[in-house]
């Protein structure tokens, strides 16, 4: 499909979400598939999932093993969204694939990450809201990601800020009965179809909200 091809630019329609000037921030945001992001990028990315989610995956039955994630990291076909201060250095990144679930076709976020010195600042939303402009654009149903429940960061992130649901195969709902066994929960939300070019005024006027499988989001925003 065009929204898997390695040459296509999610973000040529999108300028604006090229940069992130808020809070004092001067960054840039770029889109690469897995097979474009290179040596030197793709260890920056993984320090920062590691030291945002290391311990997090060790309080879980997962664990974290090292070659393991760096091999789910580029498996499937995945996308980067890049987040680059004005010296090149990375400090947030979100991680997702077009794909089918249950036959429906989602755009799943297996991770958002921002380093903690730049958290508060608004990031992780924006980088969730271009995931969605560009799932819209992909004609995607509907956007997903996996939280671990003992992470009431990302729960609040999801839940409370961005309006996430439960998803129908999440444990919650297929397992009830041995829903504690589980240490996540899977979140997502329909995605309305937008036009091929939406106007950029009318995207922009929208507030945030409005916007296995790793477990993501760890970061906050």
């Amino acid at each position: 499909s065009k929204a898997n091809n390695p040459s296509h630019n999610h973000l040529e329609h999108y300028v604006p979400f090229q940069k992130y000037t808020r809070n004092g921030l001067n960054l840039s945001i770029e889109c690469k598939h897995h097979n474009d992001v290179d040596p030197e990028s793709f260890e920056r990315i993984y320090k920062v999932l590691e030291d945002n989610m290391k311990k997090e995956y060790e309080k879980c039955s997962w664990g974290w093993i090292e070659k393991d994630k760096r091999v789910e990291m580029r498996e499937k076909n995945p996308w980067f969204l890049i987040v680059r201060d004005s010296e090149q250095v990375i400090h947030a990144f979100a991680h997702f694939k077009f794909d089918f679930d249950e036959d429906i076709e989602v755009l799943y976020c297996y991770e958002v990450q921002v380093t903690e010195e730049l958290r508060g600042k608004g990031i992780g939303k924006f980088l969730m809201q271009i995931l969605e402009l560009i799932g819209s654009r992909a004609e995607m149903k509907k956007i997903m990601i996996t939280v671990f429940k003992h992470n009431p960061r990302a729960q609040h992130f999801f839940n409370d800020i961005l309006k996430y649901v439960d998803d129908e195969t999440s444990p919650k709902i297929q397992d009830p009965i041995d829903e504690k066994e589980y240490c996540y929960e899977i979140l997502s939300k329909e995605l309305k179809q937008r036009e091929k070019f939406p106007a950029v005024a009318e995207i922009l006027s929208k507030p945030l909200k409005q916007f296995k499988q790793s477990p993501a989001a760890s970061t906050g925003s």
